[in-house]
C-alpha cells in the first residue's frame, strides 16, 4: 500500500490530488428523447402532442428539439419521472396503450441510462380516426409548404 502511494507521489511530483468522484450525468432532454422514440412502436398512438410552449418553441428550434415535444421529464441521480401527451387512434383501448407505453418507456430508459423510472403519466389530449389524422397531417404539410414558398 505504501508502494502505491510512493508511486502516485512520484507521478504527481509530490503534489496532492484532490479526490473527485466520477459521475455520469444524463440530461433531461436525453431521457425525453429516449421516451419519445420508445413509444414509436406502441400501437394506437397517432402523435405526441406538446403544450403551447412546445409549439412555440418548435417554431424557433431545430427538428432535434422538436423531437421531444409532448414529453416532460424530471431526472434525478438515480430515477426519472416522465409525463407524456399523446393523441390516440379512435377505437383503440387507452388502458392497453397506457400499459404498452409504460413497458416500453421504463424498459428503454433503464436499459440505456440505468435510471429507474418511478412515474409514467400519460395525458390523452385527443382522439382521432386514422383518416382524420392523415387529413390533418396533409393539410398541415400543405400549409407549411405554402409558408416556405411564400418566404422566397
Amino acid at each position: 500500500m505504501t508502494e502505491n502511494k510512493e508511486r502516485i507521489d512520484q507521478v504527481n511530483d509530490g503534489r496532492e490530488l484532490e479526490y473527485e468522484e466520477s459521475k455520469l450525468i444524463i440530461e433531461d432532454k436525453v431521457v425525453a428523447k429516449i421516451a419519445r422514440i420508445a413509444i414509436n412502436s406502441v400501437d394506437g398512438i397517432l402523435e405526441m402532442k406538446g403544450n403551447i410552449a412546445d409549439s412555440i418553441g418548435s417554431f424557433f428550434s431545430n427538428s432535434n428539439e422538436q423531437s421531444t415535444a409532448g414529453v416532460n421529464v424530471e431526472v434525478g441521480e438515480k430515477e426519472a419521472k416522465i409525463n407524456l401527451d399523446v393523441i390516440i387512434e379512435y377505437g383503440k383501448n387507452a388502458t392497453r396503450i397506457f400499459s404498452d407505453i409504460k413497458k416500453a418507456v421504463v424498459g428503454n430508459v433503464k436499459e440505456m441510462t440505468g435510471l429507474d423510472v418511478v412515474t409514467v403519466n400519460v395525458d390523452v389530449v385527443d382522439v382521432m380516426t386514422r383518416t382524420e389524422y392523415e387529413e390533418r397531417k396533409r393539410k398541415a404539410s400543405d400549409k407549411e409548404e405554402e409558408r416556405v414558398n411564400n418566404r422566397y
